[in-house]
């Protein structure tokens, strides 16, 4: 088993103290000021930091020669570690660029011996300064790594980063929890099969195989598609890293369901009057748009309906203008009730309302019309204790099908329509009446 740094310099102190038969070999990491860290000693002991500042050792030019340790001030926590009072100690400098005063600090309790391996300790310095540069440099790598990871985390998506040489990965929790893997580095094969997994449980993974099929081969590639999982969406971004593939690839899963949502809501708030639900003038005027060229496409016409409450500026003079909102609520819940699924109905301003159908002809519209009618006036709308007789008066106008130049039918009809309502009006209220022509 490889030895790791800091047992590394445990071995060069417990070297250097048979070799010399000294007492204690510390491995110090001291900075500029003197502040010393030690990182390893013979025998072991659990030393904190202190400083040597003022202790006479970088004060000395040091050769292969102990000197007598009366003439250094030391550290109380390095006495202590010895079994007896130090007689003499080396200083071996091993200088690293963080911590410039580096080095073997070496003690006897004796009067050292003549060992003539005494004079080639310093040849171990350049062991001891490259094992601390290693050291530290291990430090600095394993402390990015913690913050790579610590930012991995700190992402609001799930993250999976692909290494250029295409067999190793990792991910961060989110993805892991999307992945059903343990979050940290991988080996790129095996996150495969989970990315595979998590595509074909998507609602939308046809669509996804055959977007992605597309850039096979192409190791540049860059798309942001939705994957929809149940009731989540999550927008799945992939590109290479620094724009080129051959440094690897990064695969961003960002849970969008919430904004999704919301802007969904806020269209539909724009999309509707507030008071009743229905579509808004300005919806009607965009889908009917959609409408009229699906309805040119299979040859059928069109018709629209103007339909407007009876008598409505006597209810609200009568029972007030919060009772008339709802019966205008009631008016417009009955006739979404009596339409059908793809008929399109609007509140097109104050107590009127327009719908367009998709018809084969007048007696279509007609028929709608008519039951439009009754589903208002059979039954009394009932507001709080009160229930009003309530009718509507409707026009209708249609056209046969359209030939594709009809830019303006929508206008057309609504004028049309407009004009048989009053006519509606005109003839007692509470009727149907269609415009002559096609």
């Amino acid at each position: 088993m490889i030895p790791t740094f800091s047992e590394a310099l445990y071995e060069l102190c417990g070297f250097a103290r048979v070799a010399c038969d000294a007492a204690l070999v510390m491995a110090l990491e001291v900075d500029d000021a003197g502040r010393a860290t030690p990182v390893a000693s013979s025998p072991p002991h659990h030393f904190t930091g202190f400083n040597l500042d003022r202790s006479g050792v970088f004060d000395t030019g040091w050769s292969h020669l102990p000197l007598a340790a009366d003439s250094f001030r030391l550290p109380t926590a390095v006495v202590h570690a010895l079994p007896d009072r130090p007689a003499s100690l080396l200083f071996v400098p091993a200088p690293v660029d963080h911590a410039p005063k580096s080095g073997l600090l070496l003690f006897w309790t004796t009067i050292p011996p003549t060992a003539p391996l005494i004079q080639h300790v310093p040849l171990l310095a350049s062991s001891v300064a490259n094992t601390l540069m290693t050291r530290r440099e291990a430090a600095r790598q394993m402390a990015m790594r913690d913050q790579f990871n610590d930012l991995l985390d700190s992402v609001p998506s799930g993250i999976v980063l692909f290494d250029g040489d295409g067999q190793s990965a990792v991910i961060n929790q989110r993805a892991a929890d999307l992945l059903a893997a343990m979050p940290g580095p991988h080996r790129a094969r095996d996150l495969a099969a989970p990315m595979r997994a998590l595509r074909a449980r998507c609602d939308n993974h046809a669509a996804l195989d055959t977007a992605y099929a597309a850039h096979v081969g192409n190791v540049n590639y860059a798309v942001s598609m939705h994957w929809i999982v149940g009731e989540r969406t999550y927008e799945v971004d992939t590109h290479p890293v620094s724009g080129d593939g051959q440094h690897g690839r990064i695969w961003l899963f960002t849970d969008v369901t919430a904004e999704l949502q919301l802007s969904a809501r806020l269209r539909g708030l724009a999309d509707s009057d507030s008071l009743t639900g229905l579509s808004n003038r300005r919806y009607f005027e965009q889908r009917s748009a959609q409408i009229i060229t699906a309805a040119q496409g299979d040859g059928r016409g069109i018709a629209i309906l103007m339909v407007d409450v009876d008598h409505f500026k006597q209810i609200n003079d009568t029972y007030g203008h919060p009772v008339g909102d709802e019966v205008l609520k009631a008016v417009a819940a009955r006739c979404q009730e009596a339409l059908r699924e793809h008929d399109l109905i609007a509140r097109f301003g104050g107590e009127e309302f327009v719908v367009l159908l998709a018809t084969s002809g007048n007696d279509e519209a007609g028929m709608v019309a008519e039951r439009l009618r009754q589903a208002i006036a059979r039954v009394p709308i009932a507001v709080g204790d009160v229930d009003i007789t309530v009718s509507v008066s409707i026009g209708a106008a249609t056209r046969d099908a359209l030939d594709g130049n009809d830019r303006n039918v929508l206008q057309m009809l609504v004028a049309r329509a407009d004009s048989a309502l009053y006519d509606a009006k005109r003839d007692g209220r509470n009727c149907v009446r269609i415009s002559p022509g096609t």
